[in-house]
């Protein structure tokens, strides 16, 4: 008898442990799930000139790298660069070297992966990058 009833209580006391376990994995992956969806949350953009307005309007480094890495996984520059809608893509890199936000290593970033992809654009996209940073130096003084 007295056998018995410490079987019983073994068992329960496993099961109301695995319970309890369950529940904590239960709940804390509850918690976690909204906070992934926050970080997914960016809106995919599309056309050029989101891309400008948001580069423009960008509020910190972390927003604008992001950005970038949408920019390069979703835009192709045409090689010619008298071709107006590389000229408008070109613009992105001023826009995202005039922000006050951006840090060096975005700017470096950005062009730097541009330059490997797009090796006949170098030329352009360092003086897209001049006139970025000199609106940038004009809106600051």
């Amino acid at each position: 008898m007295n056998n018995t009833l410490f079987v019983f209580l073994i068992i329960a006391l496993v099961v109301v442990i695995a319970l309890g376990v369950i529940l904590i994995l239960f709940f804390t992956h509850k918690d976690k799930q909204p906070n992934k969806t926050n970080i997914n949350k960016t809106p995919k953009i599309s056309g050029i000139e989101d891309f400008i307005s948001k580069a423009n309007a960008a509020k910190n480094s972390q927003e604008i790298q992001a950005l970038i890495l949408q920019f390069l996984n979703s835009q192709k520059l045409g090689s010619n660069p008298k071709d107006s809608a590389t000229k408008r893509k070109l613009d992105f890199i001023s826009a995202i070297s005039a922000n006050a936000n951006a840090t060096p290593k975005n700017i470096s970033f950005l062009n730097n992966e541009l330059k490997k992809r797009y090796s006949t654009l170098k030329k352009e996209i360092d003086a897209y990058e001049q006139i970025g940073l000199a609106k940038r130096k004009m809106r600051q003084s």
